[in-house]
């Protein structure tokens, strides 16, 4: 049974839908990743799923529950999300964006209970933030500031992780830590994770269901094995890749022939 059910879901701001028809499950403990060209509606989905806009039809079913009908702190105690990283507006430490995931299992006006630190604590060793926790995280690196974020959506303790571009901005190495992190997430605690994505050798490493959007819409779905492929990269990209299997994992990872529009295409 699924976990999260989306169904014929339109969304969109002021000015019209920019996802159209959208419908898509969550199998409980998968890993899938949202892929697609910059404005194919990866982010839109994301905040329509969580119930962030205003202007959607459809449905998303959370469970045995219309998410939609479900208040803000009801939808936090069953997602988590990890917005695209930025940089702060204020200047809260570490310690202080980690804690603010206890919120919706906190009373109001409530003080931290001994299974607040605890949660806390879980999270911060998972991520390996401890060392952080002292610093202002405007003070923080990128790839310390989107440990933070995501160990402040583990505190949450929810069965349900979603992530918008989590290596955006990213270098290599922080790209591959920020990963192995939502890996070792699903295999041991047995999160389902949906990440919006714009690397695709990152995605086809670490899910096994890659969503591919285009103009709003689902163009494909699958495996990575049967998805990443040349005419697949060129269908939803307009970009020319070799794909090749990864030494290691024989997984398909692809490397840029040319970039930009397709010779002999209009």
């Amino acid at each position: 049974m699924a976990i999260l059910e989306v169904k014929n879901l339109s969304a969109g701001y002021d000015d019209g839908f920019v996802i159209k028809d959208i419908s898509l499950t969550l199998d409980p403990g998968g890993f899938v990743a949202l892929l697609g060209r910059n404005g194919s509606g990866k982010s839109t989905l994301i905040r329509a799923m969580l119930g962030l806009l205003g202007n959607v039809s459809g449905r998303v079913i959370l469970g045995d529950d219309n998410l939609f009908r479900l208040g803000r702190r009801e939808i936090a105690r069953k997602i988590a999300y990890v917005p695209q990283l930025a940089e702060p507006v204020f200047e809260f430490t570490a310690r202080e964006i980690v804690l603010m995931g206890r919120y919706a299992r906190q009373a109001r006006f409530g003080t931290l209970s001994a299974g607040d630190e605890e949660a806390v604590e879980e999270a911060v060793r998972l991520t390996e933030t401890a060392g952080l926790l002292g610093k202002k995280v405007g003070h923080l690196s990128g790839g310390e500031r989107q440990r933070v974020f995501i160990a402040r959506a583990l505190a949450q303790d929810t069965p349900i992780l979603f992530l918008d571009e989590p290596s955006l901005h990213l270098d290599i190495s922080y790209q591959i830590e920020i990963y192995a992190i939502l890996k070792s997430l699903q295999k041991d605690k047995g999160k389902t994770i949906l990440a919006a994505e714009h690397n695709i050798n990152l995605a086809s490493a670490h899910a096994e269901r890659l969503v591919y959007l285009k103009d709003g819409g689902i163009a494909a779905q699958g495996g990575p094995a049967e998805t990443i492929t040349a005419d697949m990269v060129r269908a939803i990209f307009d970009a020319e890749v070799d794909v090749r299997p990864n030494s290691r994992s024989g997984l398909p990872e692809i490397s840029l022939v040319t970039q930009g529009k397709v010779p002999g295409t209009q």
